[in-house]
């Protein structure tokens, strides 16, 4: 039998593809494939792994100016975002898996959870990729990781993009929010290379 992770608002699934690449069994839990995190009732099996990446519109350091006039215009967003951040992180209490990690951009969920144990940018895992994708990672994203698993090998490559996600996917439309969402392909390799 194969060894079950979960992998909780992962809409693009790139996070989880190496997992299930290598014959992992795979569940993917988000709300765009109609299963919400925070209703996941408790599975009756062995969680080997659980990957998090819950929203970041309402901690990420790139709103900042914004965090003031959300919380008095609409103060639920943030307790929405909280809610699924704490139902990540109640999954890794019920399940006890051997690993388990929650990421997120700079900004403020350290506020709530506390200090990263580690951060990355994807341009420091892009010589994971064959030479013909590694392009397409060469740049910045500072993002924190919480958790207990071992940090991945890096394999870097110059920022030659500086900051992509910005530059090129500034803006509020829902195909822009997933694009900046996506976890870039040579982390996600390195990651599970390290935590098998």
């Amino acid at each position: 039998m194969s060894r079950t992770v979960l992998s909780l608002c992962d809409y693009s699934g790139r996070w989880s593809k190496p997992y299930k690449d290598a014959g992992y069994n795979v569940i993917q839990v988000d709300i765009k494939h109609g299963d919400d995190v925070r209703l996941l009732e408790k599975m009756n099996r062995t969680i080997h792994g659980i990957l998090m990446a819950p929203p970041c519109t309402e901690f990420a350091g790139s709103g900042a100016r914004h965090w003031k006039s959300k919380a008095e215009k609409t103060p639920e967003k943030l307790t929405n975002n909280l809610a699924l951040v704490d139902a990540c992180l109640r999954a890794a209490l019920i399940y006890e898996p051997d690993w388990w990690v929650l990421e997120n951009p700079i900004g403020r969920l350290k506020n709530y959870i506390g200090a990263a144990q580690y951060w990355f940018d994807p341009c420091e895992y892009a010589g994971w990729l064959p030479k013909d994708q590694q392009y397409d990672e060469q740049y910045t994203k500072r993002t924190g990781l919480w958790g207990r698993f071992t940090v991945p090998e890096k394999k870097a490559l110059p920022s030659v993009q500086g900051s992509k996600m910005h530059n090129k996917y500034g803006g509020k439309s829902e195909r822009t929010k997933e694009m900046r969402s996506m976890t870039p392909l040579g982390f996600a390799t390195a990651f599970h290379n390290a935590n098998k």
